[in-house]
């Protein structure tokens, strides 16, 4: 154990020191004159990176630290000192990276996770532990979207069906048909207008999407009119109208 301050010996060597975290360096000859003062002392990487933020490290621009709320930060410029990234916006900036989605770890609101196929989902609720992206219904994660249409990207705003019902474009339907199988009538078509449907995973009957006169143009192939396609339950599909008689699918999910 040194003692403190530490001295040195009569040939000015000090004894080997060891701490850990931080610490400030003051050099003082022998009539207790300072004339070197380092702090903080230590391997700046290994006291700044990824680590807990410390309020005696000064950091440079692009250092990442760990703010008291477990979020990541990211320092705009060098000598950065004394400002806590919680509440120093103009000293840090949040910075957060995409996961790819784990059944054991608790997701925030909106926080965002990317499943093994490679698509990214937002949580729509708090403390949401357990449940796919991939398979679930609507319920705790929705497409990394904004809300706001993009093209060829309807407005996914969901309204759930139990029952055979007639579509409005440009609506999002998440269908439940877990009691029967549910008839989707299409309405007279014009170009451009999009349909979206989901049949959600608890369901054990299959959604129709009733097909008397029009032409679907698939990724594969065309369906002909009279052929109604059908949603096995988890599956999803996205339609364009290019005319009054044709669909076009621009988006599926089985």
């Amino acid at each position: 154990m040194n003692t403190q301050p530490v001295l040195a010996d009569s040939a000015g060597f000090v004894p080997n020191i060891f701490y850990s975290g931080s610490a400030k360096l003051k050099v003082l000859d022998a009539d207790d004159v300072q004339y070197i003062e380092r702090d903080p002392v230590g391997g700046e990487r290994e006291l700044g990176d990824f680590n807990l933020w410390d309020t005696v490290v000064t950091y440079d621009q692009d250092d990442i630290a760990k703010g008291s709320n477990g979020r990541f930060y990211q320092s705009f410029a060098d000598g950065n000192q004394g400002n806590d990234p919680t509440s120093s916006p103009s000293a840090w900036f949040e910075v957060r990276f995409i996961t790819v989605w784990n059944t054991n770890y608790t997701y925030d609101l909106g926080e965002i996770a990317q499943t093994s196929e490679g698509s990214l989902w937002k949580s729509v609720i708090g403390s949401n532990t357990g449940n796919d992206p991939a398979t679930d219904d609507g319920t705790n994660w929705l497409p990394a979207v904004d809300s706001a249409k993009i093209p060829d990207i309807i407005k996914l705003t969901w309204k759930t069906k139990a029952a055979n019902f007639t579509a409005i474009a440009n609506e999002s339907y998440q269908i439940d048909a877990s009691a029967n199988t549910v008839d989707v009538t299409l309405p007279a078509l014009v170009a451009g207008q999009a349909f979206t449907f989901h049949n959600m995973s608890v369901s054990t009957f299959t959604v129709q999407i009733l097909n008397p006169s029009y032409s679907i143009i698939g990724k594969v192939s065309t369906i002909t009119a009279g052929t109604n396609l059908e949603l096995s339950a988890s599956n999803s599909v996205q339609f364009v109208a290019k005319t009054s008689t044709v669909l076009e699918v621009v988006g599926a999910q089985v």
